[in-house]
């Protein structure tokens, strides 16, 4: 940050804090620092997005906020901007923990200690969203925790939908998440996923209860 700082009153050029600018190149954080001239350009922005699902293959979809500047009232699963000092999968477990589970502080750890063991890393995609660029990683993980806190200023409602019919929704343009033909591999990573951790056992959660 100070390197900037220095080269604007050395040079009197404009540099922007990046959140949604970027066609193709390089990777963006959330946070960072660009030259006025290349934005737009050279930088898109990485993101993270992450299919949560319960032992009956449902996954969790999110009701965007209406208040939120970016597609307010959208589907959507839970994502999120990575920020300059984090690693895509801490990125991940912030958002998890901030989006579903904004409770109180013991919530809050039962959360960030179950993504910490579940989350599994998938497929990172280049997609296209309004023109910009965006790197998305995507990840994959079962959650037991029987309380969801949502986080009200972002999140207007949750609900469970299964899986294959969350995939066709996507395919239809019906969520927030862009589809691309590249999707399709992602897909079929959380199939395996979910055979993987799920399929065969026979007990099963109680019913998710969701506050606010």
């Amino acid at each position: 940050m100070n390197q900037f700082k220095e080269r604007l009153k050395k040079e009197k050029v404009s540099f922007f804090k990046v959140f949604e600018q970027g066609r193709d190149g390089k990777k963006v954080y959330k946070g960072s620092i660009v030259p006025e001239g290349e934005l737009n350009s050279h930088y898109s922005l990485a993101t993270v997005s992450c299919f949560v699902f319960n032992e009956k293959g449902e996954v969790l979809v999110e009701k965007r906020s209406m208040n939120k500047k970016i597609a307010p009232g959208i589907l959507d699963i839970v994502s999120g901007h990575i920020d300059n000092n984090e690693t895509p999968t801490q990125a991940m477990i912030r958002e998890y923990v901030e989006e579903l589970h904004d409770g109180n502080q013991e919530e809050r750890e039962k959360a960030r200690n179950e993504a910490i063991e579940n989350l599994k890393k998938l497929e990172e995609l280049y997609l296209i969203c309004d023109k910009k660029g965006y790197y998305v990683q995507f990840y994959a993980m079962l959650t037991k925790l029987t309380t969801i806190t949502t986080q009200k200023e972002e999140i207007r409602n949750i609900e469970w939908i299964p899986m294959e019919e969350l995939f066709e929704m996507i395919r239809q343009g019906k969520t927030g998440i862009v589809y691309d033909k590249k999707l399709e591999i992602v897909f079929g990573q959380v199939r395996e996923t979910y055979q993987e951790i799920v399929e065969g056992k026979e007990e099963h959660s109680g019913t998710i209860r969701c506050f606010r």
